[in-house]
This record gives C-alpha cells, structure tokens and sequence, in this order.
C-alpha cells in the first residue's frame, strides 16, 4: 500500500498530496493552495482479452490533473492531465514488467517531453 501522502516535485517544488479515499484497487490523493489543485489517482484493474485467447491481463494507471486557478474572474482555469498505463499478462514477472515501466519512465525526461508538446514525434 501507498503511504497517506505522496510527494510529486514539479519545477523544484515538492507538492504533498494527502490520501482522500481509498478503495477496492484505488486510491486518490488531493492538494489544494491558493494557486490551484493537484489531484493523483492510483488504479489497479484486470480484464480477459479475447482476442488473444483469454489471456487475463492486469491494467495499473496513474493520472496526475493539476488545476491552475484563473487570476481574473473574466478567465478559466487551466488543466493540466497526465496519464500513464501499465498493462501485464497475469502471467508475467512482475519484476520483468517493473523494469519494463522504468526504462519506458526513463525516457519521459523534460527535453523529450518539450519535443513531444512541440509536435515531433
């Protein structure tokens, strides 16, 4: 289990999110200052894929949304939503498939994801 509060560093500024709810294979976590909100969530599922001859499979996701709050009544506030899935064969290692979201979490620095939101893909 995930401890009460998580710690996500944006920009050199730690932001702790305190645990909100937990349930069945999720939980959430919540900031909210005078500037805006970040809210974590942290989900775990698994489904049968058909097409692959019932393989069962494990989905793990996580999704960070970050509200900046607008500074005139006349704006809106901006969103900010990142999302990443894990999915695993049931039957795969689950160290295999931890160094596998590594390496791929390795490559999610700021210069390529600066490329990415720039269109280069």
């Amino acid at each position: 289990m995930f401890t009460d509060t998580i710690t996500i560093t944006i920009n050199a500024v730690a932001k702790v999110l305190n645990r909100v709810n937990q349930d069945s294979y999720g939980s959430e976590y919540f900031l909210r200052d005078s500037a805006g909100s970040f809210r974590l969530k942290l989900r775990n599922t698994s489904y049968t894929d058909k097409t692959r001859g019932s393989v069962k499979v494990d989905r793990h996701n996580i999704e960070l949304v970050e509200t900046v709050f607008a500074v005139a009544p006349a704006t809106i506030n901006t969103v900010r939503k990142y999302y990443s899935v894990l999915e695993n064969d049931q039957t795969d290692s689950i160290v295999s498939s931890a160094k596998f979201a590594a390496g791929v979490t390795g490559f999610q620095t700021e210069a390529n994801f600066t490329k990415l939101l720039n269109w280069e893909s």
